[in-house]
């Protein structure tokens, strides 16, 4: 398999949860993520603790007509502080205390004692991510890009056939499932749809916790990238000059044995639908943007049975941008090796 690869730095520069260092009895204030830097370490016997840092938009404006400023706030600040909040609770005196959401992700998938830990470190991650692919001033997919193109040569054709194999795909889900909804390519370009559920991310590959990670860093600084190929029998592997950023990919399917309760099998817990274009993706997939499907996103705005209209208005919201850069430096990158 490819080695693992990640989605476009710009999406990287609107994440909402950091890790800030502080001292017993203070924190410090949410910072945005930047590059590794001596100031940027914690020292010995400093907790370095998750915050929020600031969305990439004014959060007091909203992003209507998609979500209120109060639909947002509730989306953005309560929830995810709720979250990592939490998850700083969970991992006080643990080994993954001083390591950024990502890490704990990581580092906690194989340890079915950390799986409540895993859980919000991947929520967060997944909020993130989905905030980070919005944007008030959208503008459609480019008919010249190559998703478009991609898109046009599917039985789908076109965005408006997307949107409702997309939106079925959430219409088939139980009325008080919380899920994320993902639009995922692989390294062949092929475009589809996966849910996940229960913790589930297709942000990070099962097996990257494997060997050393430097840090602590910020959530989305660029990371070491893991050995190429780690499911080869050969122990000759080499690693590539190339940094790791912050979102990772996931194989679509992973069997499992009936009772196995080991956190790993959450990384790819959901339903993998068949590639749009040939009924089946690759061995890796990439997301390209998100909906988060739980109530808390669309009650306040939509009412209790308003998650379809609250779908629709999404497509409207989406940085169409971010998504073609994100497709296209992937498939171009896969496809050069």
């Amino acid at each position: 398999m490819a080695s693992l690869r990640t989605a476009s730095t710009s999406a990287l520069r609107h994440i909402v949860s950091s890790t800030s260092s502080s001292s017993a009895g203070s924190s410090s204030q949410p910072s945005c993520c930047s590059s590794s830097s001596a100031a940027s370490r914690v020292s010995i016997g400093r907790r370095n603790l998750h915050q929020r840092v600031p969305l990439p938009y004014q959060l007091e404006q909203g992003l209507e007509p998609f979500l209120s400023p109060t639909a947002l706030r509730t989306i953005a600040v309560d929830w995810q502080q709720g979250v990592l909040t939490r998850l700083n609770e969970l991992v006080r005196g643990t080994p993954v205390e001083n390591q950024t959401v990502l890490q704990t992700v990581k580092q906690t998938a194989a340890n079915p004692e950390q799986v409540l830990a895993f859980n919000y470190a991947s929520e967060a991650l997944n909020n993130s991510f989905f905030l980070s692919t919005l944007t008030p001033n959208p503008t459609p997919p480019s008919p010249s890009s190559s998703f478009s193109l991609s898109l046009a040569s599917t039985p789908l054709r076109e965005m408006a056939g997307l949107i409702s194999h997309f939106s079925a795909h959430v219409a088939g889900l139980h009325p008080s499932s919380g899920s994320y909804v993902w639009l995922v390519t692989d390294a062949s370009g092929n475009l589809g749809v996966v849910g996940t559920y229960a913790g589930g991310t297709p942000l990070v590959h099962q097996r990257s916790q494997v060997g050393r990670i430097e840090g602590p860093r910020v959530l989305g600084e660029a990371l070491p990238e893991p050995n190429a190929d780690r499911s080869s029998s050969s122990s000759g592997s080499s690693t590539s000059s190339k940094p790791d950023s912050a979102w990772g990919t996931v194989p679509p399917s992973t069997k499992t044995r009936s009772g196995l309760t080991a956190t790993s099998n959450l990384l790819n817990a959901g339903s993998y639908t068949a590639s749009i274009a040939q009924g089946q993706l690759g061995k890796t997939i990439h997301p390209l943007c998100c909906i988060s499907t739980h109530a808390h996103c669309y009650l306040h705005d939509y009412g209790v049975w308003g998650r379809e209209e609250y779908v629709k208005n999404w497509w409207g919201q989406v940085d169409w941008r971010k998504v073609e850069e994100s497709y296209r430096g992937f498939t171009a990158e896969k496809n050069e090796r």
